[in-house]
C-alpha cells in the first residue's frame, strides 16, 4: 500500500494547457454586477484555484464573494482550466479529443494519479529545465480493460470498457522540470475529474481482506405502497478498507504520514507488484479510521479505512 501526498497546484504550477484559463472576469470591488453574473476570485483563503462565483441579486458591487455569506453570491467551484485541482472528481474538465497541461512543480513529486478520466490513454513526459530542454521521462498509460474480452462476440458487442482511474509512479520530477499530461479520447469528449501530484510514500503489503465499496448520496424515495415514487442521481464516493502488513519499527513514521493528512485529501493506492492489485482500491479521500495493533514481533497489522471524494 502506498500514499500520494498531494502538492498544491497553483497558477505558478499550472503553466500552460490547451483548456482556457477563464471565460469570466475577475471579481472587483468597484464593478456593478448584475444578476446571475458569473466572476472569479483568485487566492481564496485554503484553495490554490480560482474559484467561480455566480451573483443572486442585481446591482452587486462592493462584496467580496469569498467572505459573502451566501446573500450575494453562490460558489460554483474552480474555472474550467483548475477543475482537475479542485478535489470534486464529479465535476470534469472536458474538452473535443484532446486534454492537455503543463505544470511546473514546486517540490519533488514521484507520483501521479487520474480520477474521473474519459479517454484511451493518457501519457506523462517530464522535460528538465535545461537549454535546450531535454525529454527525461515518457510513459503512456492504455485505459482499455479487455478483461470481459473472451471470445469475438464479446469485444464487438460490451466486452470492451475503458478504465476511468491511472496510477504512475516512480516519476522523476523534480522542482523546476516541467511535467506535460496529454489525456486523448481519440473521438468525442476528453474528460479528466481530478489529476493529484505528489510525493510517494509506502506503508506495507496490503493483505486479504482489503475492501472496496461505495457510498452513494442519490436519494431513493418510496409512495405508499413501496414504489419508488422519485429517484434522484446523485454522486457516489469510493471506499476502501485496507489490510495491511506493516514493520513494527516503522508505525511511527506511519503514523506521522497518516496524521498530516488528517484534513487534506491523499492518493491511498496498492502498488502493482504487490499479489492484491487493481485499480478498484485506488481512493482519493480521507481516512476515517485509522489503528496499528502493534506487535512485539517483526510485523504488526494496520486497518485503515478511506472514503474518497465525489
Amino acid at each position: 500500500m502506498k500514499i500520494i501526498e498531494p502538492i498544491a497546484i497553483t497558477d505558478a504550477v499550472l503553466t500552460n494547457s490547451n483548456i482556457a484559463a477563464t471565460t469570466y472576469p475577475a471579481w472587483d470591488a468597484v464593478t456593478n454586477f448584475a444578476l446571475d453574473d458569473y466572476v472569479y476570485v483568485a487566492g481564496v483563503a485554503g484553495r490554490s484555484y480560482r474559484t467561480v462565483y455566480q451573483s443572486l441579486i442585481a446591482n452587486n458591487v462592493g462584496v467580496d464573494p469569498s467572505s459573502d455569506d451566501g446573500t450575494n453570491w453562490l460558489e460554483i467551484g474552480a474555472t474550467d482550466r483548475f477543475k482537475p485541482f479542485d478535489r470534486r472528481i464529479s465535476d470534469p474538465a472536458v474538452r473535443a479529443s484532446q486534454i492537455t497541461y503543463s505544470l511546473t512543480p514546486s517540490s519533488f513529486c514521484d507520483g501521479i494519479a487520474f480520477f474521473g478520466l474519459n479517454a484511451g490513454t493518457v501519457r506523462v513526459q517530464v522535460f528538465d529545465d535545461a537549454s535546450p530542454e531535454v525529454e527525461i521521462y515518457d510513459e503512456t498509460t492504455d485505459l482499455v480493460d479487455t478483461t470481459e474480452v473472451v471470445d469475438w462476440l464479446s469485444f464487438f458487442f460490451g466486452g470492451v470498457e475503458y478504465d476511468t482511474e491511472a496510477v504512475l509512479t516512480g516519476v522523476p520530477a523534480y522542482s523546476g522540470y516541467r511535467v506535460d499530461i496529454t489525456i486523448d479520447a481519440s473521438s468525442g469528449n476528453a474528460e479528466v475529474g481530478q489529476i493529484v501530484l505528489g510525493k510517494t510514500q509506502t506503508i506495507g503489503t496490503t493483505l486479504d481482506g482489503t475492501a472496496i465499496g461505495i457510498e452513494d448520496f442519490s436519494t431513493k424515495e418510496r409512495d405508499d405502497f413501496g414504489n419508488h415514487a422519485r429517484i434522484v442521481e446523485k454522486p457516489f464516493a469510493d471506499t476502501t478498507t485496507y489490510q495491511v502488513a506493516v514493520n513494527s519499527q516503522d508505525a511511527r513514521r506511519i503514523k506521522r504520514i497518516i496524521a498530516r493528512n488528517r484534513a487534506s485529501p491523499a492518493v491511498y493506492f496498492i502498488d502493482q507488484t504487490e499479489a492484491i492489485r487493481g485499480f478498484g482500491t485506488m481512493v482519493y479521500g480521507f481516512f476515517n479510521d485509522f489503528e496499528i495493533p502493534l506487535s512485539s514481533g517483526e510485523k504488526s497489522f494496520m486497518s485503515i479505512e478511506i472514503e474518497g471524494l465525489t
